[in-house]
């Protein structure tokens, strides 16, 4: 009688990088994550990378791009939105554009809940609740970054003025 033997090998064992400790992710891999999902060549300008507890619970990360997209003001209203929505890892879809309100759609990034039914259609999402919660965090991220590229912008000119009186 002869017995059978099974050996299995794991053959991807990197944990997804919105799920990983901020402080055992380095520069250069936010970096080519962010030019993975954007497809742009140029580095971010700015990343934030957080997890949010409360009403619903997620994890994220957003980015400012560079430069702005060439047709930003052309297709204000389109359904353009680089926010994926992912749902228990499972990508859930790419152009749901209830998560950034238009003047933010430049923004870039992955949002992943175990909150969120996984059977759920688009419809159904977009009159969830904890979709406007998700929303209000993410604006709130979104404009904390950009604040915090305005002071730095900011702190940067008054050093060369402060060299330019010298």
């Amino acid at each position: 009688m002869s017995k059978q033997v099974w050996n299995w090998e794991l053959i991807n064992d990197i944990k997804a990088i919105w799920l990983r400790p901020k402080d055992e992710i380095t520069e250069r891999e936010y970096k080519d994550f962010y030019k993975t999902i954007s497809k742009d060549q140029e580095d971010p300008i700015a990343w934030s990378h957080f997890s949010a507890e409360g009403e619903i619970e997620f994890k994220a990360i957003l980015y400012i791009p560079r430069s702005a997209p060439y047709n930003l003001f052309e297709d204000y209203y389109g359904v353009s939105s680089e926010i994926k929505l992912y749902v228990r890892r499972v990508l859930i879809t790419e152009e749901f554009t209830e998560l950034m309100p238009n003047y933010l759609k430049f923004v870039k990034g992955v949002v992943d809940s175990d909150d969120l039914p996984l059977n759920v259609s688009r419809e159904q999402l977009q009159q969830m609740k904890m979709i406007k919660v998700m929303s209000k965090k993410l604006v709130r991220k979104t404009i904390d970054m950009i604040n915090d590229l305005a002071e730095e912008s900011y702190e940067y000119e008054d050093e060369e003025d402060k060299e330019d009186k010298d």
